[in-house]
C-alpha cells in the first residue's frame, strides 16, 4: 500500500513537470473566469424561474466568502425579458470560449491533432449546455433533498421521520461527491475531439473531485483565518482572491486531464 502511494505520488510529479502544465492551465483559467459570470448568470436565471433558494448557502463550505460575493452578484444580475435572449446567445457563446480551452487542452494530451475550428466551437457550446444542465442538477437535489425532509418533519411525527433525516444527512455529502465526479468524467470524455473510452477518465476525475473539495477547504479555511488581502489590494482583494482559486483548480483539472491521457496512451502503446 505504501509503495503504491509513492508510486502514484512519483507519477503525479512527473505529469507535473510536462510542459503543457506550464501553459495549459494559465490558458484554462484565464477562459473559465470569463465563463464564471455568463454560467452564474444562467444558474441564476435557472433558479429564479423555478424559485429555487439556497444556492449561495450550498456553496459557503467549500467556496471562499471573496468568491461567493462575486458569484452571488452574477447570480442576482436581472434580466428582462426584451433582451434575455441575446443575454442567453452571448452567455453561451462566452462560455464556449472555457470549453473550448478544455477541448484543446484535452487535445494536446491526447496527441490528437484536430483543426477544424467550426467543429471544435459546435462542441464547445454543446459541452457548455450539458455542463449547465449538470450544474443546475447538483444544485437542485441538495434543495429538493432539504425540502422534502422539511415538508416530511413538519406534517409527520419526528418518530417516523428521523431514520429517513439522519439516512438523508449521512448519504447527503457522498452523493454530492459522487455527483461531482460524474460531472468531470462527463467532461473529461466529451472534451476529445476524437471517441476515447470513459473508462480512462475514472482516474482523473476520481484525483480532480478529491483535490477540488480538499483544495477549497484548505485555501477557505486560510482566506477566513489568516489572509490579509484586503490591507494590501483593498477592493481588488476579491478579484485577486477569484483568480488565484480558479488558477488552482484549473491547475488541478489540468492534472487530472494528464492522468486520463497517461492511461490512455500508456494502454494504446501497449497494444
Amino acid at each position: 500500500m505504501k509503495n503504491k502511494i509513492k508510486n502514484y505520488l512519483k507519477r503525479i510529479l512527473k505529469l507535473i513537470r510536462l510542459d503543457e502544465m506550464e501553459i495549459l492551465p494559465g490558458h484554462l483559467a484565464f477562459y473559465l473566469v470569463l465563463m464564471i459570470v455568463p454560467v452564474c448568470s444562467l444558474v441564476g436565471i435557472f433558479t429564479s424561474v423555478f424559485k429555487i433558494d439556497g444556492i449561495i448557502q450550498i456553496l459557503n463550505n467549500n467556496v471562499p466568502k471573496a468568491v461567493i460575493s462575486l458569484i452571488d452578484g452574477a447570480m442576482n444580475t436581472n434580466t428582462n425579458n426584451y433582451n434575455i435572449l441575446l443575454f442567453l446567445i452571448f452567455s453561451l457563446w462566452l462560455s464556449s470560449n472555457g470549453t473550448k480551452a478544455i477541448i484543446i487542452s484535452s487535445n494536446l494530451l491526447f496527441k490528437i491533432k484536430e483543426k477544424d475550428t467550426i467543429k471544435i466551437r459546435i462542441k464547445a457550446i454543446s459541452m457548455v449546455l450539458i455542463l449547465f444542465l449538470l450544474i443546475a442538477f447538483i444544485i437542485v437535489v441538495p434543495v429538493l433533498g432539504d425540502l422534502i425532509i422539511s415538508t416530511l418533519t413538519n406534517n409527520f411525527k419526528e418518530s417516523a421521520t428521523s431514520i429517513i433525516t439522519n439516512f438523508y444527512h449521512i448519504l447527503k455529502y457522498p452523493l454530492s461527491v459522487f455527483l461531482m465526479f460524474f460531472l468531470l468524467k462527463i467532461l473529461y470524455t466529451l472534451a476529445p475531439t476524437e471517441k476515447i473510452d470513459s473508462r480512462y477518465m475514472n482516474n482523473g476525475a476520481w484525483f480532480t473531485t478529491i483535490s477540488w473539495l480538499v483544495l477549497s477547504r484548505i485555501y477557505s479555511y486560510h482566506l477566513n483565518n489568516y489572509s490579509n488581502y484586503n490591507i494590501y489590494y483593498g477592493s481588488l482583494s476579491n478579484i485577486l482572491i477569484l483568480l488565484v482559486w480558479v488558477y488552482l483548480l484549473a491547475y488541478i483539472f489540468t492534472i487530472g486531464l494528464s492522468l486520463n491521457a497517461d492511461n490512455y496512451l500508456n494502454k494504446m502503446f501497449e497494444k
